[in-house]
């Protein structure tokens, strides 16, 4: 029986909920040992695996501690000293956390009877954490105005993924900007529930919607992302976005300037 064994090295704090979000991502590939570092002064997260031809993204996101989601998703810090090593976990592949499968989501075209559901997903960004400059929740009526200039077709798409009949993500391409000679130009986003944060629910939604928008007329894709940021940063680079802009203190949000990058991505001959 092949087992799984997890080394956490962190500066500042460790904890397991971060190597659950790994578990779902290298099972059942046979690998022996995972070996997982997180550094956040470095700015990276990356896992180094043994036992399989390549590396593994450890997780979708993981937030650094000055922003919300963080501790709300992995709780207080665990305080340790500086280069300590932590063992977090050694677990049986078999007996890993079934808590979402990607075999167990859908991802079609959004409905007007998934808006609810969206905007919560959303919301819960907005209120925690600094990937969105929205400071205050969108309303009902704003989601619909937005939703009415998307289709099943064309440039402007939205994309959710489905899990137990419930919305717990979203991808959509929207206008980039207002005037006409923009038109060949989209701006993408990406967000999911709080749950499915790791679970490789970006990539597929990704996937969905870059499949959809194949034959349109779109020349370039351009995402936004607010920094710190390094798993959203990682996401777009695996789908060809390259950094073509970094503004510093954009925004300010949670009473602090946030410094926001800009990437590129080309879907069309230049």
């Amino acid at each position: 029986m092949h087992r799984l064994a997890f080394d956490h090295f962190f500066r500042d704090r460790a904890h397991a909920p971060v190597v659950d979000g790994v578990l779902d991502l290298i099972r059942p590939r046979g690998a022996r040992q995972v070996s997982l570092e997180l550094d956040v002064d470095g700015e990276s997260l990356r896992a180094g695996s043994f036992g399989i031809g390549e590396a593994m993204l450890a997780a979708e996101h993981h937030a650094f501690e000055d922003d919300p989601v963080h501790a709300r998703n992995c709780g207080d810090p665990v305080r340790a000293s500086a280069d300590a090593r932590h063992t977090l976990a050694r677990v049986d592949a078999e007996s890993a956390s079934s808590a979402l499968r990607l075999a167990d989501v859908v991802v079609r075209p959004a409905t007007s009877e998934d808006l609810g559901s969206l905007n919560d997903v959303y919301n819960e960004y907005v209120v925690q954490s600094h990937a969105t400059f929205d400071v205050e929740p969108t309303t009902m009526d704003w989601r619909q105005e937005w939703f009415a200039h998307h289709g099943h077709t064309g440039r402007y798409r939205v994309m959710v993924a489905v899990a137990d009949g419930s919305v717990i993500g979203y991808a959509s391409s929207s206008r980039f900007r207002l005037k006409p000679a923009y038109e060949t130009s989209i701006e993408v986003s990406v967000y999911v529930a709080g749950e499915a944060v790791g679970r490789g629910v970006c990539s597929q939604l990704y996937m969905s919607l870059f499949a959809a928008l194949r034959g349109e007329d779109i020349h370039r894709a351009y995402a936004g992302i607010a920094l710190p940021n390094p798993a959203s940063v990682a996401l777009h680079e695996r789908f060809g976005f390259k950094k073509v802009a970094h503004f510093t203190e954009q925004g300010r949000k949670f009473g602090r300037y946030w410094d926001v990058a800009w990437y590129e991505k080309a879907l069309s001959p230049a």
